[in-house]
């Protein structure tokens, strides 16, 4: 009954949060060896890396298995 007398009132579903602690939160270390902007990095030799072509066989492939797909297509 103490619901109906309250009419002015909004209600609740929870009370009100209790004051929060200051966020003290910090950061994890980054990885071992994983750069980082804080100390200064020795420079370092620019090593040229060599690609290679995918060659012929690449585009033989990706013909046959597109080849194969039509083929189950048709037949199943």
């Amino acid at each position: 009954m103490s619901q109906y007398n309250n009419q002015d009132q909004i209600p609740v579903a929870y009370p009100p949060p209790a004051s929060a602690p200051a966020a003290t939160y910090t950061a994890p270390p980054p990885p071992a060896g994983y750069p980082s902007r804080d100390g200064q990095q020795p420079a370092q030799k620019a090593v040229r890396i060599e690609t290679k072509t995918r060659g012929d066989g690449f585009w033989k492939g990706c013909c046959a298995a597109l080849c194969c797909c039509c083929v189950l297509e048709e037949c199943c």
